[in-house]
């Protein structure tokens, strides 16, 4: 059974990724963290002495969750036979969706570092989310290879989808949002996502097209 130190700091985590995700970090403050957990600064700062601690934490976490989907999927992808590969790059695929439709606070953080959020907090990029993003390149490496395609853009193309996708949606005909949380829209993108890498990739199409509606 957890302490109530744990379950503090846990809920100040918990609140602090919410806002950095809805935000960012430059747009959240320490006090804004905690009155959204009930919680005044000083009692945050035992566990979290600034802001930049409490972002990286936050952060790791993200990280962890994304390690121990890409760290599956990458090696069977690396170790499948080339009959055995489109079957396993479309887990690679639907892994990398599933996680990002359950954890949207994942793509949201990355998200803002794309566009310069806590520029000042540089390792993360260096220390975490280069290695583990070489894994990933390194997985499709293989595939890449036979129809000199770039691996890396390879995989950033896929990155760059999904984690899209799952923060904005797609606008429909009628210009309303469809969101990741519509059934029909998370099919048709998976089924798309299937297609555009096996294109890429020159492998054999092995899912229907998506339908129009």
């Amino acid at each position: 059974m957890a302490s109530p130190e744990e379950n503090e700091r846990e809920l100040i985590l918990r609140v602090a990724t919410r806002l950095f995700a809805a935000l960012g970090h430059d747009g959240v403050s320490v006090g804004q963290i905690g009155e959204a957990a009930g919680l005044t600064t000083a009692a945050i700062t035992p566990y979290f002495p600034t802001k930049r601690h409490l972002y990286l934490a936050v952060m790791e976490r993200a990280q962890q969750d994304l390690s121990a989907v890409i760290d599956k999927r990458a090696g069977e992808l690396t170790a499948a036979t080339p009959q055995e590969r489109p079957a396993a790059l479309h887990r690679f695929i639907d892994g990398y969706i599933d996680l990002c439709v359950e954890h949207p606070e994942v793509p949201a953080l990355w998200m803002h570092r794309w566009l310069s959020d806590a520029s000042d907090i540089e390792e993360l990029e260096s220390l975490s989310a280069q290695p583990l993003a070489q894994y990933a390149v390194d997985s499709i490496t293989a595939l890449a290879a036979p129809v000199h395609a770039d691996a890396q853009l390879t995989t950033y193309t896929l990155v760059w989808c999904i984690q899209g996708f799952s923060v904005s949606g797609i606008l429909d005909t009628t210009g309303q949002r469809r969101r990741p949380d519509d059934p029909d829209a998370l099919r048709r993108f998976r089924a798309h996502m299937h297609q555009l890498l096996d294109r890429l990739l020159g492998l054999a199409p092995t899912a229907e097209p998506p339908s129009d509606s």
